[in-house]
C-alpha cells in the first residue's frame, strides 16, 4: 500500500498547495529544532576549550600565564623549559618544571644542576576565556585525555539516530521530536547544573559528565526527526529545498552558538544561556502539527484531513472544489463513524486494489548482502564507505578544533561556519552544471593537499595552520554534502534508505575517532592530526576517481539487476 497512499498524498498536496503561509509557519518552528545539535556540539568547543597555559611558578602566590612585568619573565625564564614542541602555540612546556638541585647554585647554568619534573598547579591565559571546564578541573597535561573522552562518549551517543527513526515511524514525528526535545532539556539543565556545583569528589563529577554527555548525544537526533517534518509538510518539488534549508538552519545555530560564546566568556554561564535556549523550544513545538504523510500512512484521515485543510485554507484554495481532499474528507468520516473492519472507505478501497501494493523495501541486512555480490560490488562499497568515514573524520576533526588554531578562537570559529555555508551554496549550483564525481574528487584531493601543506609551515607562520584549514573546511563541506547525493543516487529504490542509513552508520565511527586524532596532536607533535586528516582526504579522492562511476548523467537503478549490472 506504501507506494499508492505516497502516490494519494502528492496528489493531495498539488491540490492544497505545496508551500505557502501555514507551511512557512511550520517550517520556521521545525527549524529551530536544528538548531539544538549545533548548539549541544559547539558549544563543547567553547565552554571546554583548552586556553594556553604553563606550569605554575613555585611559591609565588600571584602568578599569572600574561607576563606582569621584568621579574616576573626573568621567574618564568628561571622556572619554565622551553617546548620541545615546535608548535606554533608554545613557547613553553606546558607540564613540567626546572628544579635546581642544588639550592645556592640558583643562578648557575649548568645542565647538571637543574632536573626537569611534572607540576601539579597551572596558570591559564585569560586572553580569550575567562573560565572553562578545563581550567575548573584542571583536564591538562596527564588529564587531558579525558576532553577527548567527553567527545568521544558524545558521539557515540549520536548512534541514537537509529532509534529516532524506529520512533519515528511507530509513534510518528510529532511525539517523538517532543521526547527528544524534552530529554534534551532535562539532560542539559542536568548538565548545567553539573558544571556549575562542586562536587567534593571531581572523579565522580567527572563521570556524571561523561555519561550525560552520552545521553546528550542520543537526545541531538531530533536533527533527523526536524528533516522529516520539514520535507513532509511541503509538496513534491519543494522537498530538497525544505531539507537543505534546515541545514542552513543548523549553520545558523552555529552562529547563535558563536554569539554568546563571545559574549559571555564565563563558562557556567554560557552553558546556562545555551540551556535555556534549547529548552524554550519544548514551549514553541507543540505548535507543530503531525506529519500529514505519516498520518496518511497510519490511515489516521480525520487528522490528515484537518491539517490538509488548514494548508488549503492558508494558500486560499476553495477547498469545496478539491477533489482528492473531499475524497479524504469523506474517508475520515466513514472511519470515525464505523469499525475499519466493516467498511473499506473510499481511499483504502483504491489502494488496496492496487498491483504496486507489493512492492518490497529491503532492510539494511538484505542491503548489506547485495553489497557483496560481486568483485566489483565490493570495491565500490568499500571505497564508498572509506569516503563517507573519511567525510565524516575530517569535518568533525576540523569544526570541533578550530579553537586549537593559530589566532582568535571566535574569529577561526566564525570564519569556519562561513566558508561551510558558502561551500554549500556552492555545492548546489556545481553539482548540476558539472556532475558530481569531478567536483567531488577536486575538493577532496583540494582537502587532502591543504592539510598535508601544514608539514611545510614555519613554526612563526601559524596563519598559514588556520588558512590551510579553513581550505580544507571548506572542501570537505562541499565533499559532506555529495556523498549524500553520490549515494542516494548510486543505489536502486529498494535499497536506497538502507543504503544511506549504513554508510551514515559507518562514517560515525570517524566522528568518535577525530577528538583522539586531536588528542595525539596535543600529547606528541601538532601535526598529527592534519597528516591523518590530509592522507584519509588523498587516499579517498585517489580511490573515488578510479573505482567510482558518475551518477548525474545516467538513470537512477530501480531493481537489484540495474545496480548489479
Amino acid at each position: 500500500m506504501g507506494s499508492k497512499v505516497h502516490q494519494k498524498t502528492e496528489e493531495i498536496f498539488k491540490e492544497v498547495g505545496e508551500f505557502g503561509t501555514y507551511q512557512l509557519f511550520i517550517f520556521i518552528l521545525v527549524g529551530f529544532i536544528s538548531f539544538i545539535p549545533a548548539i549541544v556540539g559547539y558549544s563543547f568547543s567553547f565552554y571546554a576549550a583548552t586556553p594556553n597555559f604553563r606550569c605554575k611558578i613555585p611559591n609565588y602566590t600571584n602568578d599569572t600565564y600574561e607576563i606582569q612585568n621584568v621579574f616576573h619573565k626573568s621567574l618564568i625564564e628561571k622556572y619554565i623549559p622551553l617546548s620541545n614542541d615546535k608548535s606554533f602555540k608554545d613557547i613553553y612546556d606546558k607540564c613540567k618544571l626546572k628544579i635546581y638541585l642544588n639550592e645556592s647554585q640558583l643562578m648557575l647554568s649548568e645542565k647538571k644542576n637543574i632536573s626537569l619534573v611534572k607540576c601539579n598547579e597551572w596558570v591559564y591565559s585569560k586572553e580569550y576565556y575567562e573560565s572553562t571546564l578545563i581550567t575548573e578541573w584542571n583536564l591538562v597535561c596527564d588529564k587531558s585525555a579525558k576532553r577527548s573522552l567527553f567527545s568521544t562518549f558524545y558521539f557515540i551517543g549520536t548512534y541514537g539516530v537509529i532509534l529516532s527513526g524506529i520512533l519515528s515511524d511507530k509513534l510518528g514525528r510529532k511525539k517523538t521530536a517532543y521526547v527528544f526535545i524534552i530529554a534534551n532539556a532535562l539532560l542539559n539543565i542536568c548538565l548545567s547544573f553539573l558544571i556549575s556545583y562542586e562536587f567534593e569528589n571531581t572523579n565522580i563529577q567527572q563521570i556524571l559528565f561523561t555519561v550525560v554527555r552520552f545521553f546528550c548525544g542520543i537526545a541531538s537526533n531530533v536533527y533527523a526527526v526536524s528533516v522529516v517534518i520539514a520535507m513532509e509538510i511541503v509538496g513534491p518539488s519543494k522537498r530538497v529545498t525544505a531539507a537543505n534549508s534546515i541545514y542552513y538552519l543548523y549553520i545558523i545555530g552555529e552562529f547563535v552558538v558563536l554569539f554568546f560564546a563571545y559574549f559571555i566568556r564565563n563558562y557556567k554561564y554560557f552553558y546556562m544561556s545555551c540551556t535555556a535556549i534549547m529548552t524554550s523550544f519544548a514551549f514553541i513545538f507543540w505548535l507543530v502539527p503531525e506529519s500529514p504523510r505519516w498520518l496518511m500512512t497510519k490511515q489516521r484521515y480525520h487528522e490528515a484531513y484537518t491539517i490538509f485543510n488548514k494548508i488549503a485554507k492558508s494558500n486560499k484554495r476553495d477547498i469545496t472544489s478539491l477533489v482528492e481532499l473531499q475524497d479524504l474528507k469523506t474517508s475520515s468520516l466513514k472511519n470515525r463513524k464505523k469499525d475499519e473492519h466493516n467498511i473499506v472507505s473510499p481511499i483504502n478501497d483504491k489502494l488496496n486494489n492496487s498491483e504496486e501494493n507489493k512492492e518490497k523495501i529491503l532492510s539494511a541486512l538484505d542491503t548489506l548482502k547485495i553489497f557483496f555480490k560481486s568483485t566489483k560490488l565490493i570495491i565500490r562499497s568499500s571505497v564508498l564507505l572509506l569516503n563517507w568515514l573519511t567525510n565524516t573524520l575530517v569535518y568533525y576533526g576540523i569544526s570541533f578544533n578550530t579553537n586549537e588554531l593559530f589566532g582568535d578562537p571566535y574569529l577561526n570559529f566564525g570564519l569556519s561556519v562561513l566558508v561551510e555555508l558558502i561551500a554549500i551554496l556552492v555545492t548546489h549550483v556545481t553539482l548540476e552544471r558539472y556532475g558530481r564525481k569531478i567536483p567531488y574528487c577536486i575538493n577532496m584531493a583540494l582537502t587532502g593537499i591543504s592539510l598535508l601543506f601544514v608539514l611545510f609551515v614555519p613554526q612563526d607562520m601559524g596563519f598559514l595552520i588556520t588558512i590551510c584549514a579553513l581550505i580544507g573546511k571548506f572542501s570537505i563541506s562541499f565533499t559532506y554534502n555529495t556523498v549524500y547525493i553520490i549515494t542516494a543516487e548510486s543505489h536502486p529504490t529498494v535499497i536506497r534508505n538502507s543504503a544511506v542509513s549504513i554508510c551514515q552508520s559507518f562514517a560515525r565511527m570517524g566522528a568518535i575517532i577525530a577528538p583522539n586524532i586531536q588528542l595525539l596532536g596535543e600529547i606528541f607533535w601538532y601535526p598529527i592530526p592534519f597528516i591523518v586528516y590530509g592522507a584519509f582526504s588523498t587516499i579517498s579522492a585517489f580511490l573515488f576517481i578510479i573505482f567510482m562511476p558518475e551518477s548525474k548523467f545516467i538513470k537512477l537503478p530501480d531493481t537489484i539487476e540495474e545496480f548489479i549490472q
